[in-house]
């Protein structure tokens, strides 16, 4: 890995310098799309992956209008929806927010089998359990692993007692039907 390459690509992602990072990827024919150049990746495989845990919202949504996927293919374990759960921005939600209105898949699968509203349950992250119900999750849907549970079951099994307390207004505590009003 060419580490000079990947510590200039990280800065301009950091920075949102869309004209940087173009030409560090020397004008890469499927851009925004396609996984990045060995050479150039720190951690994340594609670029709006690393805008979405590194850059700003702004890059983001930039990325994002002029054609980046949000349901890029995740190998790690971990799409678009999942890396704006995890990224330490402040603005996280209006990341996760951004990516929905872009067309992110809200039941793709990622690690542990979870959908993004199991993600969000099982980081006690209330506020994205809202976001993802109001953009039409399923709180019903089991993972086909492990505990073959439903976000709500698997808040309860860690003891989330935020994301409990958001699935149970939204949703009921057994319920099958999101509650209405």
């Amino acid at each position: 890995m060419d580490s000079r390459l990947s510590i200039e690509f990280d800065r301009a992602i950091k920075a949102g310098d869309l004209k940087a990072i173009r030409a560090l990827l020397g004008d890469l024919p499927d851009f925004p799309n396609g996984p990045l150049p060995y050479e150039i990746r720190v951690h994340q495989e594609y670029c709006l992956d690393h805008a979405i845990a590194h850059g700003p919202i702004a890059l983001v949504r930039e990325l994002l209008e002029l054609g980046a996927d949000p349901n890029y293919p995740a190998t790690d374990g971990f799409p678009s929806l999942f890396a704006a759960l995890g990224s330490n921005q402040e603005d996280r939600h209006e990341r996760l927010k951004l990516l929905l209105d872009h067309g992110a898949d809200i039941q793709q699968r990622g690690i542990n089998d979870y959908t993004p509203l199991h993600q969000a349950a099982c980081m006690d992250d209330a506020v994205a359990v809202e976001i993802l119900m109001r953009h039409g999750a399923d709180p019903q849907a089991r993972t086909r692993i492990d505990h073959y549970a439903t976000p709500l079951e698997e808040a309860e099994l860690l003891g989330r007692l935020q994301a409990i307390e958001a699935l149970r207004s939204l949703v009921g505590p057994r319920s099958n039907e999101p509650r209405s009003g």
